[in-house]
């Protein structure tokens, strides 16, 4: 009766009685007829793969994935493999070497390997190749085979991945001149690509400088919060607010981590960064208006009156008195007065007196002249008394 037993992923072990066949793997046709024995692990023929298998998975386009891939022998019997087997692989697969040599034994729990590159296509390329070993027993007559189905799907992207832009689509975060005191919001979106949805939450944001210090940027109005799950396709928000608290030039680095959705917890975030820049004008204080220094000021010269030419000299009049009169003694006295005046040459009005003090010298002569005619009268009456 046969039986079949699988041993490893993309791989298969299939063993029998005296029968003529082989269990196909992943819809694949089985390999030629020929006698083999049934056996399970730990029986008489039995390889498995106890590491990574020959399905390289998604891979974006473009990327070349090299694999080492280990063979154990786990069965009871030693067993020898026909590498040429692998010759079988083609584009976008290639081997790159093997430790199997075609008739040396393989004992139990000894392990053999094979390398093989995986070149990604254009995305969206499914490939697959089966390569179907025949395992031989060493210690007595049997013989087995062995299906290695190499698998890949090459993507636009990497497997997990998501793009992270400003709402405009710029790959890097400015936020141009602020004032201290202002601030400015740039508002980001991350789109989700590649086919593992990813969990984002705000408080794994981190904006740094380049010494590794915190910028005044804080993170808000995300469309996450706390954290939720983006699935590939959707689209995720938040907002990036700049506030300096002094002068300056802020470069550095907006860092954004997310988790991987896959259902393996070993498998690694996923960070994207992106650059950041912002500035701080200095604020400039107003200089008070200088003081002006006083002018001294220049006496003016005071204009000149006009100049009269001087007048012609006057001729003053002259007079004469004659009086008379007879004395007690018998004797007469007489006297005679005359007086003449001329003029200065100039009139009283240019010589720049005032009319009234004029006026009041010519009062003051009449009346010298007035007393000195009394004190003569007086002086006649007396003599005529005597």
């Amino acid at each position: 009766m046969a039986t079949a037993v699988v041993a490893g992923a993309g791989l298969a072990l299939v063993a029998a009685g005296p029968v003529f066949a082989a269990t196909p793997v992943h819809g694949v046709a089985p390999a030629a007829p020929h006698p083999i024995v049934v056996q399970a692990p730990g029986d008489q023929i039995s390889v498995s793969v106890p590491g990574v298998g020959p399905d390289f998975g998604y891979v974006k386009q473009g990327n070349v994935i090299t694999r080492t891939i280990e063979i154990l022998n786990d069965g009871v019997d030693s067993i020898t493999i026909d590498p040429a087997t692998f010759n079988a692989l083609a584009a976008p697969f290639t081997l790159v070497s093997t430790t199997i040599v075609k008739g040396v034994a393989i004992a139990p729990g000894q392990r053999k390997s094979v390398t093989v590159t995986y070149t990604a296509p254009p995305a969206g390329t499914k490939s697959s190749q089966l390569i179907n070993l025949q395992l031989v027993d060493f210690d007595r007559p049997g013989t087995g085979s062995y299906a290695m189905q190499f698998m890949a799907e090459s993507l636009a992207t990497d497997r997990a991945h998501f793009e992270a832009t400003t709402a405009a689509g710029a790959s890097t975060v400015a936020f141009g001149s602020v004032k201290v005191g202002a601030s400015a919001v740039v508002p980001m979106k991350l789109v989700v690509q590649g086919i593992d949805p990813l969990f984002f939450k705000e408080s794994a944001i981190e904006v740094k400088d380049q010494t590794g210090k915190p910028l005044p940027v804080t993170v808000s109005k995300s469309s996450f919060g706390s954290g939720k799950t983006f699935a590939p396709g959707d689209t995720a928000t938040f907002e990036l607010t700049f506030a300096p608290t002094a002068a300056g030039t802020y470069d550095g680095t907006v860092t954004i981590i997310a988790q991987v959705m896959n259902g393996d917890p070993e498998t690694p975030a996923l960070i994207v960064v992106r650059p950041l820049t912002g500035s701080a004008p200095a604020v400039v204080i107003p200089t008070p208006a200088p003081t002006p220094t006083p002018v001294p000021t220049t006496p003016s010269t005071p204009t000149p009156r006009p100049t009269t030419a001087p007048g012609t000299g006057g001729t003053g009049g002259s007079g004469t008195g004659t009086g008379s009169g007879t004395g007690t003694s018998g004797s007469s006295v007489s006297g005679i007065g005359s007086g003449a005046g001329a003029g200065s040459g100039s009139s009283l009005a240019h010589t720049g007196g005032s009319p009234v003090i004029g006026l009041g010298f010519a009062g003051l002569t009449l009346a010298l002249g007035g007393g000195a005619l009394a004190l003569v009268k007086r002086s006649r009456r007396r003599l005529q008394r005597d």
